[in-house]
C-alpha cells in the first residue's frame, strides 16, 4: 500500500527537475520507471515512446542525438505536447 504522498519531497528529485515530478516517490513500491526515448535536433528535444522514436528515425534523413530517459508513466503523460522541431 502506497503512503509516499506523506513523505517529504523536493520537485527536483526526478531527473534534475527537467520532467514533471512523479505521483510516487523513489523508494515507494508503486514507483515504476519505464524507458522513454529522448530525441534532440538543433537544440530542441522531445521525449516519446521507444517504438514511436524508432519509426520516426527510420523515416527521417536527419541526424538526431538519441538517449534513453527513465520516467514513470504519469510523468510522461503530464509532459506538454511537442510542437515540432
Amino acid at each position: 500500500m502506497c503512503n509516499c504522498m506523506t513523505w517529504c519531497r523536493v520537485p527536483t528529485d526526478d531527473n534534475g527537475g527537467k520532467y514533471p515530478i512523479s505521483n510516487h516517490a523513489p523508494g515507494c513500491e508503486d514507483f515504476k520507471q519505464e524507458p522513454f526515448t529522448r530525441l534532440e535536433y538543433d537544440g530542441t528535444a522531445c521525449v516519446m515512446e521507444p517504438h514511436e522514436a524508432g519509426a520516426m528515425l527510420a523515416d527521417s534523413d536527419e541526424e538526431y542525438i538519441v538517449s534513453t530517459v527513465m520516467l514513470t508513466r504519469d510523468q510522461f503523460e503530464r509532459m506538454p505536447e511537442f510542437q515540432g522541431f
